[in-house]
């Protein structure tokens, strides 16, 4: 067995400071005058007591025995094989001590003071003995493993015998205690027997400096035993204060040692074991590290990519997601390397690394290919348009030069795409043609990407320009707000307009909200674009009040990115602001599908511009996920039937059912209805008949330009599109 020399003082601080306390109080007790009433008091330590004291140093005993035999390991230190065996007899013997007591009923013989005394010193001496053998023997493993249950079989023996030949040879075992008297001097010679043999114990326990486990627990125990036995050598009845101390200090013995068996069998095999473990993991993880990650950037190397990647293929004929490899190389790496030095090229790469990782999303997996390749796992891709997007992030984040040692390099990749299940569906394929579209894209210039599919990379290509141009054109003024009246069923006049933004292309003409909205709403250009608009829409709402024309409020429509991301809240108060434009003038269209996710932040921010006197209406109502708890969290002012409810309201009676559901709902939460879509003059009476009190669509005005539709609403005709019957 292992052992290591143990440099700790022959006293510990907490060791003393025990020691000490219950020695002073034994001192203080001791020179007390012989008639003090604590010494001369008999009724310090009743039967009940003694019985109660004894029953917990047995079952402590017992413990020391049952965790030090039932722990036994080859590799341990016979000395607890030992220290188990001799605290079993002490269990024993204190047993017969406790049912020989004076007041306990007969045990095969009368009980007695003489007789309870004689197991006593029997056990006293068993835990002396015991404690010296394991302060001298030697730390080291049983010789031979069945040597302990020899050790055992002697230990019952010798507990037997004892027990024998007090029961039935009385007469053999002199006196040691006289009633009237006290104890006999050879019951205190037996005593300071004892308190020699303990303190032997502690003389080979501070000799001994190689301790396999807890010396300084030992010593304790060792002397606290001593003060024990010091109490039953100057007790004078069997019930007085020395007594009761001396039993106390002897529980106290036992159950130090019982924590030193503890500790040496349980406790301290776990934090081995758990330190084992804990260093197995350690050592787990830095084979793991060696077998899955790369050295100089820690990311994951080509092996780990390869199992994501077949674990992410596995799941493409369970779902819709494609998969995406990103396959890139740093054009002129060479150039770095040769200028520069290898130092600079790692440090490139450390931290190109490093500004990569944070371009991608949490689900994306960076790896280090080999030199200066890297190569990106996108798992779950909903189309083609994301990765291109992800190609022009990582090419504009590294505009950025990155200084090296003291040097600013500018650097730039070409990348190749593969896309799952097109484009290969394992993972040696799409790595392979990712690496082909990567070399097509330094053939074509470098600094560029190219998808492997030259259809999907058309497709990417014209959706990249499409968003390109219209950067673009939000700083150039290509756009342009168009209106579209709505008007009140009842009496036809004009109700409000709603503010449409379009988009006059140089090159392209007019292009359709419809194509460009989405390609906003997804690279997130559609809140600069909704910020443009609410502007605008608002200075114009100015300009016309202005110039006197009676316009009951400009509607506006919010997306759901300018909801969650886009600081409505301050864009439509600077807008306000800016104008003087009254709040009551402008109306906010929210898609009831925005409202889906919606946060405190936003709910607060919707509340606080309510209160402010601006009108709040939910868009396209009826298609969304329906409910009325924001309607009556934010206190809209309308709901905005959709046009696929509308068109058809005369010919389907399912749309006919759901419009008249939403108009009664409405009505019954005290909210205006407004119908979109409405083209047909019969469309607008039955809407005017189901009780919805606005419309607006192509029966009345298609979106105009702001000059047109001045021009048209200063001759509105509204008797002429009134439902109540006063149509010219």
């Amino acid at each position: 067995m292992h052992q290591s020399h143990d440099n700790s003082p022959l006293f510990s601080r907490s060791t003393l400071v025990i020691l000490g306390w219950l020695a002073a109080v034994l001192l203080i007790v001791w020179l007390l005058p012989a008639n003090n009433l604590l010494k001369t008091a008999g009724n310090w330590f009743p039967t009940w007591l003694h019985s109660c004291m004894e029953l917990l140093a047995i079952v402590v005993a017992a413990l020391v025995f049952s965790i030090s035999w039932h722990s036994y390991r080859s590799e341990q230190a016979g000395n607890l094989s030992l220290l188990a065996c001799g605290y079993l007899a002490v269990a024993l013997l204190d047993s017969a001590h406790l049912l020989s007591y004076r007041g306990m009923p007969d045990f095969i013989t009368p009980s007695s003071v003489e007789k309870a005394i004689d197991f006593w010193l029997a056990a006293r001496l068993s835990e002396a003995l015991v404690l010296l053998g394991v302060a001298l023997r030697a730390w080291r493993p049983l010789t031979h493993p069945q040597q302990r249950y020899q050790w055992l079989a002697a230990t019952l023996g010798g507990v037997a015998l004892m027990v024998y030949l007090r029961l039935y040879q009385p007469q053999l075992f002199p006196r040691m205690f006289i009633e009237g008297q006290g104890l006999t001097p050879l019951k205190i010679v037996m005593e300071w027997l004892v308190i020699g043999l303990l303190a032997c114990a502690a003389v080979g326990l501070l000799r001994r400096r190689e301790q396999p486990f807890d010396r300084q627990g030992l010593l304790l125990a060792v002397g606290i035993s001593i003060l024990s036995e010091l109490c039953f050598t100057a007790y004078r009845n069997p019930h007085d204060i020395y007594q009761l101390l001396g039993h106390a200090y002897k529980v106290l013995a036992c159950l130090v040692v019982y924590r030193v068996v503890f500790v040496s069998s349980i406790q301290q095999p776990y934090i081995q074991l758990t330190s084992e473990i804990s260093e197995r993991r350690r050592a787990e993880q830095q084979v793991e590290t060696l077998s899955f990650y790369d050295n100089l950037t820690g990311l994951p190397n080509l092996e780990l990519l390869r199992d994501r990647t077949s674990k992410a293929l596995s799941t493409l004929s369970r779902d819709a997601q494609q998969v995406a490899l990103l396959y890139m190389d740093i054009d002129g790496f060479k150039d770095v390397n040769d200028s520069l030095g290898h130092a600079c090229g790692d440090t490139l790469i450390r931290e190109l690394g490093s500004r990569l990782q944070g371009l991608l999303r949490s689900s994306d997996t960076l790896c280090r290919a080999t030199g200066d390749e890297f190569v990106i796992l996108m798992p779950d891709v909903e189309n083609a348009e994301s990765v291109g997007l992800l190609a022009e992030r990582i090419l504009n984040g590294l505009q950025r030069p990155f200084l090296l040692h003291g040097h600013l390099q500018t650097i730039s990749l070409s990348l190749g795409a593969a896309v799952a299940p097109h484009d290969g569906q394992d993972c040696e394929t799409l790595l392979r043609n990712a690496e082909t579209a990567m070399y097509q894209a330094k053939q074509d210039g470098r600094q560029t990407w190219r998808f492997f599919d030259s259809t999907m990379n058309q497709q990417a290509l014209a959706r990249l320009q499409l968003l390109n141009d219209l950067r673009q054109a939000i700083a150039q003024h290509q756009l342009q707000l168009y209106y579209q009246p709505q008007i009140d069923l009842a009496s036809g006049r004009l109700s409000g307009v709603e503010a449409l933004v379009r988009w006059q292309h140089p090159v392209r003409g007019m292009i359709s909200p419809a194509e460009f909205i989405p390609a906003a709403e997804e690279s997130r250009l559609i809140i600069p674009l909704g910020e443009w608009v609410l502007r605008q829409a608002c200075a114009q709402a100015a300009s016309w009040q202005r110039q006197g024309l009676a316009l009951p409020q400009v509607a506006v429509n919010i997306s759901a990115i300018q909801l969650q991301h886009g600081h409505l809240e301050e864009s439509v108060l600077q807008a306000l602001a800016d104008r003087h434009l009254p709040a009551s003038l402008l109306e906010l269209e929210i898609t009831e599908s925005s409202l889906v996710d919606k946060t405190e932040q936003v709910i607060d921010s919707l509340k606080r511009l309510k209160a402010m006197g601006v009108n709040l209406s939910i868009d396209d109502f009826g298609t969304g996920y329906s409910s009325l708890a924001y309607l009556q969290t934010l206190a809209v002012d309308k709901l905005k039937i959709d046009q696929s409810f509308v068109r058809d309201l005369t010919l389907n009676q399912d749309n006919r059912a759901i419009v008249s559901a939403i108009v009664q709902m409405a009505h019954t939460l005290g909210l205006a209805c407004i119908a979109e879509g409405v083209e047909s003059q019969d469309i607008a009476a039955a809407l005017h008949r189901l009780g919805c009190q606005q419309a607006q669509g192509y029966l009345y005005a298609r979106p105009l330009p702001a000059d047109e539709l001045q021009t048209l609403l200063q001759d509105w005709p509204a008797a002429h599109w009134a439902q109540d019957g006063t149509t010219e």
